[in-house]
């Protein structure tokens, strides 16, 4: 017996493994096509859950700020649509609201509580008198032309002057300023619009937007404007639309009864086709070299006992802060006004109080200019 024989002996011989064929089998065409259609069901992905979705732990201040005004127009046009309840207008001036409504907290958040609910406060009786709409009364006596024409020693005092009569604001932006504004000049120029009714539809609102408008100090030259705007035309626009006195306003406009030739002032007022205020805006820079613009661009001899006005009133801006001036002879100013600054709210509510006086300043000249 050979050695590879006497290993082998004892072991169960193995056989090979027959190798699959390389060759497919024949498929019957509807089984095939049967078992293609089990495979793809069996291989359908579920549909994902959908996701939760995830609110910002924390809202930024434009979404605050675009939440407010969007309550703040609501409230107004609410308050405006109210029919019930009326009572009989009232002689002007406005008194100073020291009912109930100013000191019951209750009373307060009833209202709050009806805005938040989607109701009008039309479906209850209402917590404070609603009067028709007195706007145009009301402009005429806040934007009566002073009694005499300051002259220019005077006029800075006199930009300062108390209103004729409050201006109504809503009783959430009263409590806004009560803390940081002075008591008597907030109870003398502003009262409660709850207290007095929806009497002004327009100048409550207009007021409002400019004492709480935000982005005040950032943005281009344009977009600072459009901040500035919101006190020009909540005032003077207010006036334009209810005051018989030709109106206008322009901006980066030719101008040439007072301006050089070429110049083109930023912001320009005009009463019955007379130049009687105008602006010089800039994003930032010495505001009273800024200033210095508003003397520079005018005619010689437009301004002063040979002048067409005794004086004109001006202001400059250097990003949020504003100066007024007046310019009483050639290239020769005064300062009328402490540097303003719209990031403070007193200072707002004094910008709010001086352009009403700007107004009234500008329409005494026209008067004594026609006599």
């Amino acid at each position: 017996m050979t050695e590879l024989q006497t290993e082998n002996v004892g072991k169960t011989p193995t056989t090979a493994k027959a190798k699959p064929s390389r060759m497919r089998q024949a498929v019957p065409a509807k089984s095939y096509r049967r078992s293609v259609r089990l495979v793809a069901k069996a291989h359908v992905v579920p549909e994902a859950a959908p996701q939760p979705v995830r609110r910002s732990a924390k809202p930024t201040t434009v979404d605050i700020a675009k939440e407010f005004y969007s309550r703040l127009e609501d409230i107004s046009k609410q308050l405006s649509l109210l029919t019930v309840g009326q009572a009989p207008p009232s002689s002007l001036p406005i008194p100073i609201p020291t009912g109930k409504f100013a000191k019951d907290k209750a009373a307060e958040e009833a209202v709050v509580a009806s805005f938040d609910s989607g109701k009008t406060l039309s479906d209850e009786p209402p917590l404070y008198p609603i009067t028709d709409s007195r706007e145009k009364d009301i402009c005429r006596l806040i934007f009566a032309p002073a009694s005499t024409v300051p002259k220019p020693k005077d006029v800075r005092a006199r930009l300062r002057e108390n209103l004729s009569a409050p201006i109504p604001i809503h009783h959430f932006v009263y409590n806004l300023l009560k803390p940081v504004v002075d008591a008597e000049v907030l109870e003398t120029n502003f009262c409660i619009a709850e207290e007095v009714g929806n009497i002004c539809p327009k100048l409550t609102p207009s007021v409002e937007r400019a004492l709480m408008i935000n982005n005040v100090n950032v943005g281009t030259e344009a977009m600072q404007q459009h901040v500035l705007d919101a006190f020009l035309m909540g005032i003077i626009g207010t006036a334009q639309d209810h005051l018989a006195t030709n109106i206008k306003v322009d901006r980066n406009a030719a101008e040439s009864s007072m301006t050089m030739p070429q110049c083109r002032p930023d912001y320009l007022l005009t009463m019955n086709g007379q130049l009687v205020f105008k602006g010089e805006e800039k994003k930032g820079g010495d505001i009273r070299h800024i200033a210095q613009e508003l003397s520079d661009k005018m005619l010689p001899g437009s301004v002063g006992k040979t002048g067409k006005l005794d004086y004109l009133l001006g202001y400059a801006t250097s990003g949020s802060r504003v100066l007024f001036e007046c310019i009483y002879s050639d290239h020769t100013m005064l300062e009328c006004s402490n540097i303003i600054d719209l990031l403070k709210l007193p200072d707002r509510v004094t910008m709010v109080i001086m352009l009403v006086n700007v107004v009234r300043i500008t329409r005494a000249q026209i008067l004594a200019k026609e006599k």
